[in-house]
């Protein structure tokens, strides 16, 4: 019963410890940096359905945890319930497919697909998958669509999602765009748009993407958003890059719900050109609310991955591809 270290690696477990303690206060209740705005005060809140169990496995990600599977720049998981199977992200375009192969995950089941934003590291792979997957709805914030850039140089690159809105409905089973939370299936819903909060956090691409042609404008990445479950543990969420902040994310979820026990936050989070005080108030943040395992990988970067994992010795793990994390009953 319950989460029990159940993750599997080629080589070692990633968890070193079981024995955690359960979040302790409400996450929105004990500090100021998590001050209600009133639209947060006023959110509607989502009741969601307990999995008995849950499965994740890591398809995409920079480092590989065996010989079997290959990294590159991205993300992509596959997360299977009992009736449902979703595929969160689609990396680079590079791994998906032979990684999915390698571990046996049948990308035929797929239910859905959702998009955490339209970064090509996460959706260079989405044609490919699409052939791969078949029939499944697709969850995709609008500005997904949306033409922005990326300074290149002493120019500018444009980039958008890599199929426009009549090619995938031409495509999928069902279009549908998530600018406010959706629910996915049972017990599983994305966040859409997440508001920013704490003033400590930022996309990290401040210097580097821009909403016009004349990068004065920079891209707040409001496509950004994550996908979150319950399970018996409490809530685990799931991030693509964490553009929003990893602190916004906690935040919003936490409020969505009215769930103060997380069992796990996982993916990427963007830190790695994060300031050395975001990085301590991060920390902070994180032990206030009490998460029992920070498993943080894609875009977290080497230097504040080794800032988290010492401040929680045995709880702050990277999820490299070929991981499998399972929660609840099995």
């Amino acid at each position: 019963m319950g989460f029990h270290g159940m993750i599997e690696l080629p080589k070692k477990d990633l968890f070193m410890n079981n024995n955690w303690i359960l979040g302790s206060m409400f996450f929105l209740l004990i500090s100021p940096l998590h001050a209600q705005s009133p639209q947060e005060q006023h959110m509607e809140k989502w009741t969601l359905e307990v999995l008995p169990r849950a499965a994740l496995t890591v398809l995409v990600d920079n480092k590989a945890g065996s010989d079997s599977v290959s990294g590159e720049w991205g993300a992509a998981f596959f997360l299977e319930t009992d009736d449902y199977r979703i595929l969160f992200d689609t990396g680079g375009g590079r791994t998906l497919l032979e990684n999915a192969r390698a571990m046996n995950v049948d990308l035929k089941k797929t239910d859905a697909v959702v998009i955490s934003h339209e970064h090509q590291d996460h959706t260079g792979g989405l044609e490919s998958a699409l052939n791969a997957c078949g029939a499944i709805d697709l969850f995709v914030h609008p500005i997904g669509f949306d033409t922005r850039y990326w300074k290149d140089g002493s120019g500018e690159a444009p980039h958008s999602l890599p199929l426009s809105r009549r090619q995938l409905k031409g495509r999928v089973r069902r279009l549908v765009e998530t600018k406010a939370p959706t629910r996915i299936c049972r017990g599983v819903m994305v966040t859409g748009q997440i508001p920013r909060v704490a003033d400590f956090e930022d996309t990290g691409l401040r210097e580097h993407a821009f909403l016009d042609q004349g990068l004065k404008t920079p891209d707040p990445v409001w496509d950004d958003q994550a996908v979150f479950f319950r399970v018996p543990e409490g809530l685990v969420i799931l991030l693509g890059c964490g553009h929003a902040g990893l602190v916004n994310t906690l935040q919003y979820v936490s409020g969505l719900t009215g769930e103060n026990r997380i069992v796990a936050v996982i993916g990427g989070t963007h830190l790695i050109s994060a300031s050395p005080a975001r990085i301590q108030k991060t920390i902070e943040a994180l032990k206030q609310a009490g998460v029992q395992k920070i498993m943080l990988s894609h875009c977290t970067g080497d230097q504040a991955f080794a800032e988290l994992a010492r401040a929680f010795p045995g709880r702050c793990t990277w999820p490299a591809a070929g991981t499998r994390i399972r929660f609840g009953v099995q």
